[in-house]
């Protein structure tokens, strides 16, 4: 059993009305989000989960469906789990608005709010608008972080492979030999998205099935990508890949811009864990 799951991040959606150049899922507007139906279906099914205790409504933005993200956090609350969430407040349109909605937010039983603002959000978003979220949860007794990317702290993978990676020195691909950002083996927390896929990090499946049959069944040391990207990194996977025809570049930005490319190059032998399609950019 996978004790050290204790957090489900809800991609509520892959829609965002941004489309930052660091964004790693590819948010954008029009892009497919989940129903009511399904927040209640998955909530109430991982809540069977012993080990879970928390849940993060995120995108995409997960405000963009403002109701639903509302209904995602009482009902997680009322279920006995501590609900969080993310946004880039694209939608203040004023002091008195904004706290309204932290208002109900926490009403609704928000334990914490973070707040995304960059370089690459602040060309879509008025960094005012993050200060005034922020102004609003600390008058409300709302706990709220500002939630902020340099370049030295990107992920190249999704759209940062594309837009951003030769903003930074290649570095060689015999060094990728561990994975930085994730816990592959022993997650603390995955992500959820509408077509019911666990992301262990965004794009890799943990398993085929429902939610709860994914984490009960789950054998990182036998998943095609996982089991060598525990043994030796995105590396090790790359040459796995390269006994397929996949072909190494001279360098690359980091550990996440190796593995996306290769993941790519994987996904057609491998789509049930290599997915969905808006993690590819399609």
């Amino acid at each position: 059993m996978l004790t050290s799951l204790t957090a489900i991040h809800f991609l509520i959606s892959y829609a965002c009305p941004s489309e930052c150049d660091h964004c790693f899922i590819w948010g954008a507007p029009g892009r497919r989000g989940m129903t009511r139906k399904q927040v209640d279906t998955f909530l109430q099914e991982l809540r069977a989960v012993p080990t879970i205790t928390a849940v993060c409504a995120e995108g995409g933005e997960a405000f963009g469906d403002y109701d639903l993200a509302l209904h995602m956090i009482r009902r997680a609350t009322e279920l006995g789990l501590s609900a969080s969430a993310l946004t880039n407040a694209f939608w203040v349109t004023s002091r008195e608005a904004a706290t309204a909605r932290i208002v109900q937010l926490k009403a609704a039983g928000l334990t914490s709010l973070g707040v995304s603002t960059d370089e690459w959000h602040q060309r879509y978003i008025p960094v005012e608008k993050v200060d005034t979220v922020l102004a609003a949860c600390a008058d409300q007794g709302l706990s709220a972080s500002r939630m902020e990317t340099q370049i030295g702290g990107v992920m190249f993978r999704g759209r940062a492979a594309e837009r951003l990676a030769s903003r930074v020195p290649p570095r060689e691909p015999e060094d990728m030999t561990s994975c930085p950002h994730e816990q592959l083996g022993s997650p603390s927390r995955v992500h959820l998205d509408c077509y019911g896929k666990l992301h262990l990090c965004q794009g890799v499946v943990m398993g085929v099935g429902s939610p709860s049959a994914a984490i009960a069944s789950y054998d990182p040391q036998n998943h095609p990508i996982i089991a060598p990207l525990l043994a030796g990194g995105p590396f090790a996977l790359a040459r796995y890949a390269m006994t397929l025809g996949f072909e190494l570049e001279q360098g690359y930005a980091d550990a996440c811009h190796l593995c996306y490319r290769v993941r790519e190059f994987l996904r057609p032998r491998f789509p049930d864990l290599l997915g969905p399609d808006e993690m590819y950019g399609a």
